[in-house]
Order: C-alpha cells, then sequence, then structure tokens
C-alpha cells in the first residue's frame, strides 16, 4: 500500500471533511464535528452511577453522556478525570476510563494502573529482560508504563528522559484539571494532530478555508490554501467521486461484478456480485476494494464478506488469505479471523469512530442525514457568498434541517461572522435541502 502524501482539509463552520491520498488517490476520508475522539482527555461530571451496570453516564461536554465501566468509588455530582476510548456513535455517547494512559513514542505511561508490561512485538528476550530491568525500579507507587515496540535498542538515557516528560505531562494535567469547572476539555489533539500521529511524515496538506489554513499552518508551516476553482476542493484533487461511491451501498467493479454493502446491529456484510469471469477469479479480483472501501468508508466492528460460492473449500481459503495480506498494511488493526461453515470470510477492524455513511447517511436508508444536509447548506452558503461579493444571503430550508441547524450553535456563529452579517433562517417546505437565497430589502 503507497504510504499517505497528501492532506486535503474541506472546512465549513461545523464540520472539517478531510482525504488522505497517496500517489494521487483518495485512501482515506474521515469527517470530523468536534465530538470527542480516542485518546482525549476531559474532566466529567458524574450524572448517574448505575450499581446493576457496575457504569455510570458522564457529562463530558457533548450532546450525549458518556458511558464509564466500572465506576469505583464515584457519586452522583463528583468529578472525575476520564479518556475517551471509543467515540459516540448513533445514539449512544462515547465511552471511557477513568483510567487515562499518555502515549510517548517509546512508552505509555499510566499512572493509576500500576505495573510494567512490555510489547509482545518485542522478540529478543535479553532485550526484555533489560528493558524490564532498566524500567521495573524507576517506577513510582502506583503508576505504570507500557514499553511499546518502538523501545527496542532505546538507550537507558532517552528512556528515563520520556518517562520523566510523561510524568510531568501528567502533574500539569491534574493542575489543569483542579483549576476547571466540569465538563471540560484538557486534552484534544486537532485533526491534523491526529493523522499525522498516525500516518508519520505528510509531504503536502491543503484547505480550501483561509480561517483553517491558519489553524493549521501552527502544526504544519507549509500548508497550502487552495480556493476552489468552479468546483470544490475533492473535485479539484479527484477524489469527489471516491467520496461519492464511498456512500453508496453499491460499487460497481471492473469486469461486470460489484460489491454491495449493508450494515445492521453492528455487523458489516460485503456480498460481492458475480461478473464475467469464474467465481474464484471474481472472488480474487474483488480483494484489493475490499480492502480499500473498508478504509475509505472507516468500516469496523465484525465484518462478513459474503464471497461467490466456489465449489473447493480450497479456494475459499485463498481468497481469505489474498483478503489478509490485502488488509496487513491498514493503519487500523485489521484481522482475516477466518471462514465461516457457510462459506463467509469473517474479519474485524478495530473500531475508532463512525463510519462515513454513519456520519452522513440516515439509518433507515442510504440518503443524506439532516445534519449533513444542514451543515453542507452553510458550506454552499458560504461559497456562494464569497462567489458574489456585496449581496446579503439568507438560507431557506425546511424545519427539519433549520431544527438540526440549531443544533450547531458555534456553526451558525462562525456563518455569521464570515458573512459579516446576521443569518437569516426561513423555513420552506417546498423545499428537500438547503438554498442560499438573496435578502430583499
Amino acid at each position: 500500500m503507497a504510504r499517505v502524501d497528501t492532506l486535503l482539509i474541506s472546512a465549513a463552520p461545523g464540520e472539517m471533511r478531510l482525504a488522505l491520498l497517496a500517489e494521487g488517490r483518495a485512501v482515506e476520508f474521515r469527517v470530523d464535528r468536534g465530538a470527542a475522539a480516542p485518546g482525549d482527555i476531559l474532566l466529567g461530571r458524574v450524572l448517574s452511577v448505575q450499581r446493576p451496570l457496575n457504569a455510570a453516564f458522564v457529562e463530558i461536554g457533548q450532546p450525549l453522556p458518556a458511558f464509564l465501566p466500572q465506576p469505583a468509588g464515584l457519586t452522583e455530582g463528583g468529578r472525575v478525570l476520564v479518556q475517551v476510548t471509543a467515540a459516540a456513535r448513533g445514539e449512544k455517547g462515547a465511552e471511557v476510563t477513568a483510567a487515562p494512559s499518555l502515549q510517548g513514542g517509546l512508552l505509555a505511561y499510566t499512572p493509576s494502573r500500576a505495573g510494567l508490561n512490555l510489547s509482545r512485538r518485542i522478540w529478543d528476550e535479553k532485550e526484555r529482560a533489560r528493558l524490564a530491568a532498566l524500567l521495573k525500579g524507576q517506577l513510582q507507587p502506583g503508576e505504570g508504563v507500557v514499553v511499546r515496540t518502538q523501545a527496542e535498542g532505546a538507550s537507558e538515557q532517552t528512556l528515563l528522559a520520556e518517562l520523566e516528560h510523561l510524568r510531568d505531562d501528567w502533574q500539569a494535567l491534574e493542575a489543569q484539571a483542579a483549576a476547571v469547572t466540569p465538563p471540560a476539555v484538557l486534552r484534544a489533539p486537532s485533526p491534523l494532530a491526529r493523522l499525522l500521529a498516525e500516518h508519520g511524515t505528510v509531504r503536502r496538506v491543503v484547505t480550501d478555508d483561509a480561517a483553517t489554513l491558519a489553524a493549521v499552518k501552527a502544526e504544519f508551516p507549509a500548508a497550502e490554501l487552495l480556493p476552489p476553482r468552479g468546483g470544490d476542493l475533492f473535485e479539484q484533487f479527484h477524489c469527489a467521486d471516491d467520496w461519492d461511491r464511498a456512500l453508496s451501498p453499491r460499487l460497481a467493479l471492473p469486469g461486470g461484478g460489484a460489491l454491495l454493502f449493508g450494515t445492521a446491529a453492528g455487523i458489516t456484510v460485503i456480498d460481492i456480485d458475480s461478473g464475467r469471469g469464474s467465481p474464484a477469479e471474481a472472488n480474487l479480483a474483488a480483494v484489493a476494494e475490499i480492502a480499500r472501501q473498508l478504509r475509505l468508508r472507516g468500516l469496523s466492528g465484525h465484518v462478513l464478506v459474503d464471497v461467490i460460492p466456489m465449489r473447493e473449500r480450497s479456494a475459499l481459503a485463498r481468497v481469505a488469505e489474498a483478503l489478509k495480506q490485502a488488509v496487513a498494511n491498514d493503519p487500523t488493526p485489521t484481522h482475516v479471523v477466518g471462514t465461516t461453515p457457510l462459506g463467509m470470510i469473517e474479519l474485524t477492524r478495530e473500531r475508532r469512530g463512525p463510519s462515513l455513511a454513519e456520519m452522513l447517511l440516515t439509518d433507515a436508508a442510504p440518503q443524506p442525514s439532516a445534519d449533513g444536509l444542514a451543515l453542507d447548506g452553510l458550506r454552499r452558503l458560504l461559497r456562494e457568498a464569497e462567489a458574489g461579493p456585496g449581496r446579503r444571503l439568507a438560507l431557506a430550508a425546511p424545519a427539519a434541517l433549520l431544527e438540526a441547524l440549531r443544533r450547531y450553535p458555534a456553526a451558525l456563529a462562525e456563518t455569521e461572522r464570515r458573512l459579516g452579517h446576521p443569518l437569516t433562517l426561513i423555513a420552506d417546505t417546498g423545499l428537500d435541502h438547503c438554498e442560499a437565497r438573496e435578502e430583499t430589502p
């Protein structure tokens, strides 16, 4: 799999759309609306403790309360420092832990989970013994460390310096938490910072929004501003069609076949529809695109691939092995578990947040969600305002979309700031989308 070299950021009030490109081709899409993401550290307030569930619900400043398993010693109304382990999805709030960890390049620091653990990928027994002996005596009561694979061969000075840095960082977080009122965000990297941490060096970052450029330059000084020319940023980089295809339940394949995508009760099923050629050829030809779509669509959890039936069981094993090789370089841990008795390939992909479809489509049918249409309306309104300076524009939409917009007060405020005047919202039952209109005197 080619290395990510370009990041596109298409920004608008309330929403940021990101595309990662490798050698000019889209490999991953993301949508960011400012929701709490895995790794964020927050100061929360306990709303309720559910003894039968051995869990608590915690207010963290998001639309839905977070779910905290094993809330030992917590009481309603109390403060609790938590870290997000799973992003909110649908009607479920984020999941959090009261035992945060801080990630370093070589170590992960666990201030409230005592013990020393080493990555299983450090194979050399002498190196494991060296690392264990070095760090075990450095841990203070109650704290712990996970030694990452990257620590193999690192010097004593480097490892101890990182441990001390993480320890100081944690103390600073505790001091910050003591000085604020919950709910409050203590540590939440930007979308760009998350991507750079995952993918390392990215050669080029391009955005279509001047306000976003100023923020991005602090983390990526060479970032560029490329205002849309007759279309949006994704169209200019030839990945708009990939975006649309990643939201479609049916994806045509070369040779006449297709992939059909369906989700129910947390399970995604990918059906390989036959085209020309033998079933074995069609199944193998679909493997690379399945691996690509898993990443583009942000699919996660339990995935079943329904292959075209083949006479020999060994042929199914070959397809499963080919899929295993195809997903090997996915930066999100993905594991082909094996095949089922009914001839399906079973795999899992680590859940790191909502899929593209969960962010942009309704659950009932593959059509744009109210939130997606509403925020897209602001995006189009600002684009039209930039194309015709001096006009005073209003936004017309059906009541459901106006209601969705009001759930994003910060996005409305940012839109008004960019327009330079209050935004008039017009309810129009004859529309099924948002429409920019010139205000009449």
